[in-house]
């Protein structure tokens, strides 16, 4: 009896250290779609969000001040948010505030697209929003964004940078000869791949771009405040990190390369979204009939 009033406790045990409720904040809008779901554990005494390196959550977006706000432990152990003399102003549920204490689910504003949400979760809540974030706007094969996420972002993206004139681009890419390779090695091969690719293309872009899975064999990249040339740049660097890259399968190597084309929403006549995944899709089938494993544009090709 001893014994199992022993496993009854120790059972009890791990619920109440999973049922143990710590305090986030979770990102739920954000200047970059990258950073968008990302979750901030409030562990120590207080985290400072600003424009600057030295915050604990450094912010890129406009409005917002180099030490912004801080969410910090009050005297009285509830977690409270302090202005810290922003420019621009801190907003609680879409109130300014000087100061005031937090409850779960509060939403709090800095700058013009950043809103972070206040959270008190368990272990067990913590990796369910986790889980649900990630089978929500990730491939369930590459775990970069899906399309679905990257095509809701563009719709808001393309809004903003058309009325501020800010430039946006776009890259879309496929593998050359992908079929040959499924066929050739077979699909655990061709998945292999496109994992590859994935890990290899992320490992090159900035942490502010947004690099998906269009489908099938086919990703698209966008990239903010990025002109046409700078873009062109970029997408030499992601072919030449495929060309480079080694592709073994089973101890077979696997030759494999990708086509891209380029265009950029700034004094053009695009006025959807589409329009400018259409654009690049136009070079990125341009290259492949120059000959595949190279790189296309406007800049490039000409009008």
């Amino acid at each position: 009896m001893a014994e199992e009033k022993t496993k009854v406790h120790a059972i009890a045990d791990l619920l109440g250290k999973a049922r143990q409720q710590n305090a986030y904040l979770i990102q739920i809008s954000a200047k970059s779609a990258a950073v968008v779901g990302r979750m901030l554990k409030l562990e120590g005494l207080e985290v400072v969000l600003g424009r600057s390196p030295e915050c604990q959550l450094q912010v890129e977006d406009d409005g917002i001040s180099r030490k912004h706000a801080k969410v910090a432990l009050g005297p009285n152990g509830h977690f409270q948010i302090v202005d810290l003399g922003s420019t621009n102003g801190t907003f609680l549920n879409g109130i300014k505030v000087d100061i005031a204490i937090l409850q779960d689910g509060d939403k709090i504003q800095i700058g013009q697209n950043t809103v972070l949400k206040f959270s008190l979760q368990d272990q067990l809540e913590e990796q369910y929003q986790k889980s649900i974030y990630e089978s929500a706007t990730r491939d369930g094969l590459t775990r970069i964004f899906n399309k679905k996420y990257f095509l809701d972002t563009l719709k808001k993206e393309f809004a903003y940078c058309l009325r501020h004139r800010v430039p946006l681009s776009m890259v879309m890419f496929d593998v050359d000869h992908f079929k040959k390779i499924n066929d050739t090695y077979g699909h655990p091969a061709g998945d292999y791949c496109l994992t590859r690719i994935a890990q290899r293309v992320s490992e090159t872009v900035r942490t502010e771009d947004l690099f998906a899975r269009y489908g099938g064999e086919e990703f698209a990249l966008m990239l903010r405040e990025s002109a046409e040339e700078r873009t062109l740049a970029c997408a030499e660097r992601c072919r030449k990190a495929i060309d480079t890259a080694d592709f073994t399968f089973g101890g077979t190597p696997i030759r494999v390369t990708i086509s891209l084309g380029v265009a950029t929403l700034l004094d053009s006549d695009y006025s959807q979204p589409e329009e400018l995944i259409s654009a690049a899709d136009k070079y990125l089938y341009r290259a492949k009939k120059a000959g595949r494993n190279r790189v296309d544009g406007k800049a490039i090709s000409g009008p």
